[in-house]
């Protein structure tokens, strides 16, 4: 007896599935499944991300960042927080542009939104930063270095999601953008004391 023979509905069905989706990945849900996702599904969620980009839930992340790294260094205040949050938010869109600019050397073309939502959810693991520095003596060192491995792996996995290229190639643009970007601060910082000093 011969098998059954598939009909035209299944081998549309098998055909579907046996292809490459190339639909953007399924939405995650709300901005608390993003955060969820980037911190343990970082893959899925970073290709979602870079479909569907949101500067504004970006931004809450480095605002969020910013102002956790105010209480814990017991600079609490509102002048301090909001220069905080200022200075945050400006060093990641620096640190954003001059990665796009060096992408182009791979001749990579992305937006500067993507590039913004992507780089700014891979922050979240600095997050675990004042918890890890809150732990007993023998194992602060540790959990504070692991925290900051886990930051920048999650800062070069996300470029390379937004890039399309390597990790490896990732890692070669990521140092020179945050040196960049840090230069950029310092002159900014220089700058506005500068002009500051003028006014008052």
């Amino acid at each position: 007896m011969n098998p059954t023979e598939p009909n035209s509905v299944d081998l549309t069905a098998i055909a579907i599935d046996g292809e490459p989706s190339s639909q953007p990945p399924q939405n995650l849900g709300t901005f608390l499944d993003r955060l969820y996702g980037t911190l343990f599904l970082p893959q899925a969620t970073f290709e979602q991300l870079k479909a569907q980009p949101s500067f504004m839930q970006a931004a809450i992340v480095i605002g969020s960042v910013n102002i956790l790294e105010i209480l814990r260094l017991d600079q609490v205040g509102i002048f301090s927080i909001i220069w905080s949050v200022i200075s945050g938010v400006i060093g990641w869109v620096f640190f954003t542009f001059l990665l796009k600019l060096l992408a182009s050397v791979f001749q990579k073309q992305v937006s500067m939104l993507e590039l913004l939502t992507l780089t700014g959810f891979a922050s979240l693991p600095w997050l675990l930063m004042a918890p890890a520095l809150s732990l007993p003596s023998q194992f602060r060192i540790v959990a504070a270095i692991a925290v900051i491995i886990w930051f920048i792996i999650w800062q070069v996995r996300s470029a390379s999601i937004a890039l399309e290229i390597n990790s490896w190639r990732t890692l070669a643009i990521i140092p020179l953008a945050i040196l960049g970007g840090l230069v950029a601060l310092v002159w900014l910082s220089n700058t506005l004391k500068l002009i500051l000093s003028i006014t008052f």
